[in-house]
């Protein structure tokens, strides 16, 4: 029962790092105009800091009541504090998880996994309370409390772990790699042009695709241009929230972008 209320009363479970205010968003975006999609995983990586710190002190404190078992106090209360609060964090959280993967935001899926913790504390409160009343050990309970708290941990290691990634500039997954690959493809079936050099990345809710497209070297720039909008559009239209950014070069040009003397 303790596992539950230090959990809802822990700095983590009411933590929630404000980083999108209109006006602070409008001033990142001017500073930092190819970084501020990331902000969202500061404030994901700081919220999984604070649940693996509140799952850490539930176990120290399921390790202690384990040693020093104690009677369970305002079990009816308990279990209907604990029955209420589930029903609602879930309905909440399962709400928040789809929009998040909806609008691809990383902020709202650590909030929704957040109170997911909350609905799997609940779980295990309830499970102790009808435990230890049916059986009448004590240690079920901080025996439940550590099985909590692990599940609560491993929340928290999934936050920070979904933060480093997103900080570290990973590719696009393959499934949207394969879906630009499709639009590229479509494009040097109608047109004498040929792609290379593709190199894409995420960040936050942004997707960023860079690319070589090389052109017959009598094409006037107008040509050019007109087909490299063409295929920007193909492409986001195919991968919502993409940026494209395509370099123009004659076919019988080819960048060095892969020369390891470019990387001394």
């Amino acid at each position: 029962m303790r596992a539950g209320v230090a959990w809802s009363t822990s700095p983590a479970r009411s933590s929630r790092w404000p980083l999108a205010s209109p006006g602070r968003s409008s001033r990142l975006r001017r500073r930092a105009p190819y970084g501020h999609h990331k902000a969202e995983y500061f404030s994901s990586g700081f919220e999984g800091i604070l649940i693996i710190a509140a799952a850490l002190g539930i176990l120290w404190g399921a390790l202690d009541r384990w040693r020093h078992p104690q009677p369970l106090e305002s079990v009816g209360l308990g279990v209907t504090l604990a029955v209420v609060s589930s029903a609602i964090n879930g309905a909440l959280a399962f709400a928040m998880m789809r929009k998040g993967r909806e609008v691809r935001s990383l902020a709202l899926e650590a909030d929704a996994r957040h109170l997911f913790t909350d609905v799997w504390t609940s779980a295990g409160v309830v499970a102790g309370l009808i435990g230890v009343l049916a059986t009448g050990w004590l240690w079920l309970d901080p025996l439940l409390a550590g099985l909590v708290a692990l599940n609560i941990l491993r929340e928290g290691v999934h936050l920070m772990r979904e933060s480093t990634r997103g900080l570290m500039d990973e590719a696009l997954d393959p499934e949207t790699l394969a879906r630009v690959e499709r639009v590229l493809a479509a494009f040097r079936t109608e047109q004498p042009v040929r792609f290379d050099h593709i190199v894409s990345r995420v960040a936050g809710q942004r997707h960023f695709v860079d690319l070589h497209m090389h052109l017959p070297a009598d094409w006037t720039l107008r040509q050019a241009a007109e087909l490299r909008s063409a295929v920007e559009r193909g492409l986001m239209q195919a991968v919502p929230g993409l940026r494209a950014s395509i370099q123009l070069l004659p076919t019988d040009v080819e960048a060095h972008f892969d020369d390891p003397k470019d990387l001394v």
